[in-house]
C-alpha cells in the first residue's frame, strides 16, 4: 500500500474512532463533543423579559441544525447524569479509603517480619562465619 494512502487510510479510521467516542460520549452525563465533532455551548432558550428564570438550559452543538445530526441536551439531564456518575465514583472511593488502615496494619506488620528476618539473617550469617574459621582451622590441623 502506498505510504501516503495508508496514512491518510489512518487519519480516516482515526476520525471515525474520534466520532464514535462523541456520539458514545454526548450520550451520557454532560456532553464535550457533538458526534459532528462540533464542541458544545450552553444555551439558554426562553424569554429575555424575566430577571430571575432565564428560561431553559441546554448543552447544544454550536453548529447544531434540527436535522437530527446534531446534538442537544437538556441541561438537567446532563447534570443529573453527570451527577449519578460522581456518586458512583465516590462511592467507590470510599471504599478504598475504608481499606487503607487494613493496608497500613499489613505493612507494618510486614516491615516488623522484615526486621525479625533481617536480624535472622545477620545471626546466620555469624554462624556461617564462625563455622568457616572452625573449618580453617580444622583444615590446618589436619593437613599441616
Amino acid at each position: 500500500m502506498d505510504p501516503a494512502a495508508e496514512k491518510r487510510d489512518t487519519k480516516r479510521n482515526k476520525e471515525y474512532i474520534n466520532m464514535l467516542y462523541n456520539v458514545a460520549d454526548s450520550q451520557y452525563g454532560i456532553p464535550t463533543r457533538c458526534p459532528c465533532g462540533g464542541s458544545i455551548i450552553h444555551e439558554v432558550r426562553g424569554k429575555d423579559d424575566y430577571d430571575t428564570l432565564p428560561g431553559k438550559l441546554f448543552f447544544t452543538c454550536k453548529n447544531y441544525e434540527a436535522d437530527g445530526f446534531h446534538y442537544r441536551q437538556p441541561w438537567v439531564i446532563g447534570v443529573q447524569e453527570q451527577f449519578e456518575r460522581i456518586t458512583k465514583r465516590l462511592e467507590e472511593v470510599e471504599v478504598v479509603i475504608n481499606w487503607v488502615p487494613e493496608v497500613n496494619n499489613k505493612i507494618q506488620r510486614l516491615e516488623a517480619e522484615v526486621k525479625e528476618l533481617t536480624r535472622e539473617v545477620d545471626n546466620l550469617t555469624g554462624q556461617v562465619y564462625n563455622l568457616s574459621v572452625q573449618v580453617d582451622v580444622l583444615e590446618k590441623l589436619c593437613f599441616d
